[in-house]
């Protein structure tokens, strides 16, 4: 485990993953622990991203083909397969009905996109 933030890359460069106030978005820089996960390394290659700070407890979620915090690991919808693209850079997939997306922050929203399409999926790993 350790904890991480996540930059994202491309046109939205300088914006993090966010939970804060217990929402998905983008916050400009790292603000709190609002900004941090603590990643999880789970069976089969697969992670988990859990929030640290006033939302511990919660996990990022694709489940039901949204973008959520969800109460715990309670399937493939808080898991994901984080592909390592060199230089400290990562994709998230999904798992399980949403197979085929990828976390994606392009155009500036946080949302799930079909494969991975180039920076808008693409996230520097920051320790935290």
């Amino acid at each position: 485990m350790s904890s991480i933030a996540l930059e994202a890359l491309g046109a939205e460069v300088g914006k993090y993953l966010s939970h804060a106030n217990d929402q998905v978005w983008l916050q400009n820089g790292v603000q709190g622990k609002g900004e941090v996960f603590e990643l999880k390394k789970l069976k089969n290659n697969r992670v988990a991203l859990e929030c640290k700070g006033a939302e511990k407890g919660k996990y990022l979620s694709h489940a039901f083909g949204k973008l959520w915090l969800q109460d715990g690991v309670q399937g493939e919808g808080e898991e994901w397969i984080m592909k390592d693209h060199g230089k400290g850079n990562v994709s998230f997939d999904c798992l399980g009905k949403e197979t085929g997306k990828t976390l994606s922050h392009a155009f500036d929203k946080m949302w799930l996109q079909d494969g991975y399409q180039g920076e808008g999926e693409l996230w520097a790993k920051k320790a935290e």
